[in-house]
């Protein structure tokens, strides 16, 4: 690619602030149809789209290329949305394979059968990244897999989505732009690479922006190497953060020093307010939640989420995790209806068909928590939240991992250490990658960082050190 100009902006540091700057710029003096806006998420490319709509009053079809490189090579393919592979399709392949694929794909990767067609789509995203996940791979099981996943796709007459990338590649056809803005740089594929050089060769000025540190996805095909190498006319790196307190900043650095292959990036703290705090338990237990601040609650791996959950339940504390919030409302509206029932001293013939999958037999002369089925752990919860008179509308607290809130960020980060024996693997055979990880967990935090050592041996306790 020529014209290029790299951005690079550690966490906090306005990146966003910045490119929005550089597209106005842009969009003064060319109109939005010649201009391509791009990145690895929906959310990515968002930011773009309402910014050109808010300050020019341009439509979305005018801005044809403000959308994430999949979605460009859907429309330039001509697809439907038929035409894409589907959930009954996987199932009806691992019928005929004897195999079980859900075609689909975390950073939670196990030993099953989605491993084989992980491993073709790693090799077609970025090979020379898949030659790191080959250990526990059968090459002939894999070999089979291929072979009959092509067939099976051809006589469905389906594609998958990197089909439709690689067609954009061998078609070779740039689009119609005069400038391109790529977000989120350190996440794209060696092969949506490949399709920028394409998509972009006739640009005047190429704006590329990520942050190296932050590249987590090396396990879906994402190509740090390529950003990294990547020659520019330009390079700016981004120097003041808005988001990390010294601190936590120091924390970090700790990090992300100890990462091998990366660009040096110095900025400065926020200063606003203090210089924020780190904090360091033995035990979850003894964490202790201030009100009225948010709070990330963070893991590497969803097997220590449910340490979390547990934490907060006990604490008759309402959040969200990856299953939504931690309680059903539904079952909330029949507590709320029984109660008001009770207190009339009758049940109407509506309200009692509506209990009947809540309660075996409303009997209005006990409480609900005596009549409801649900598991003992979710009415003792329950029971909690009426006794602490926990709000129910708060949406403060967080449960997920590392990789489900990149981009984030809380006044309060709690981080246990914990990782599974898999991960402990990969930090010891590429540290590289999940240096990272542990770097985009630090870098959430606003206010304060709260650090779980772990309890077994494998974790990443050696990466941050307890003050002495």
């Amino acid at each position: 690619m020529n014209n290029v100009v790299k951005i690079f902006g550690a966490p906090g540091c306005g990146k966003t602030y910045r490119l929005m700057h550089i597209l106005t710029d842009i969009l003064k003096e060319c109109p939005p149809e010649r201009v391509a806006f791009v990145s690895f998420t929906k959310k990515g490319t968002y930011e773009g789209v309402e910014r050109a709509k808010m300050q020019f009053g341009f439509t979305e079809a005018q801005m044809p290329f403000f959308r994430t490189l999949h979605s460009i090579a859907f429309r330039a393919g001509e697809y439907s949305r038929h035409d894409m592979i589907s959930k009954h399709d996987y199932k009806e392949f691992s019928d005929a394979m004897g195999m079980r694929f859900s075609g689909y794909y975390t950073e939670e990767f196990y030993n099953n059968d989605d491993k084989y067609l992980f491993m073709h789509f790693m090799k077609r995203n970025n090979p020379v990244t898949a030659e790191k996940y080959v250990d526990d791979i059968s090459m002939t099981t894999l070999t089979a897999v291929e072979l009959n996943y092509a067939r099976f796709k051809e006589q469905a007459k389906v594609h998958d989505f990197t089909d439709i990338i690689e067609r954009f590649v061998q078609a070779n056809e740039a689009l119609p732009v005069d400038y391109a803005i790529i977000d989120e740089a350190q996440d794209l594929t060696s092969l949506q690479w490949r399709m920028c050089e394409v998509a972009f060769a006739n640009c005047k000025k190429i704006y590329v922006a990520g942050d190296d540190d932050q590249a987590i996805y090396e396990w879906s095909g994402a190509d740090v190497q390529y950003f990294l190498d990547l020659k520019a006319d330009e390079t700016e790196i981004l120097d003041q953060s808005y988001r990390l307190k010294r601190n936590v900043l120091s924390i970090a650095k700790q990090v992300s020093k100890k990462i091998g292959v990366r660009i040096d990036k110095n900025f400065d703290p926020d200063e606003r307010d203090g210089d924020g705090e780190v904090k360091y338990y033995n035990d979850l237990n003894d964490v202790d939640l201030t009100q009225g601040e948010s709070w990330y609650f963070l893991s590497r791996n969803n097997y220590f989420l449910q340490d979390y959950r547990n934490y907060l339940r006990a604490r008759a504390r309402v959040f969200i995790d990856k299953d939504g919030l931690s309680f059903d409302q539904r079952q909330v509206d029949a507590i709320n209806m029984f109660e008001s029932a009770r207190k009339r001293g009758r049940l109407t013939d509506v309200e009692e068909m509506k209990l009947r999958s809540h309660m075996a037999k409303p009997d209005l002369k006990r409480p609900w928590f005596e009549c409801v089925n649900f598991p003992n752990d979710v009415t003792a919860y329950y029971r909690d939240l009426v006794k602490y008179r926990t709000d129910l509308k708060d949406r403060s607290i967080t449960v997920d991992t590392i990789h489900g809130v990149k981009g984030g960020e809380a006044d309060n980060v709690v981080l246990v250490l914990n990782c599974t024996k898999a991960v402990k693997l990969n930090l010891d055979r590429n540290p590289d990658s999940e240096l990272r990880c542990l770097y985009v967990a630090v870098t959430r935090a606003k206010k304060r960082l709260h650090v779980v050592y772990s309890s077994s041996t494998n974790g990443y306790d050696s990466y941050i050190r307890r003050p002495t």
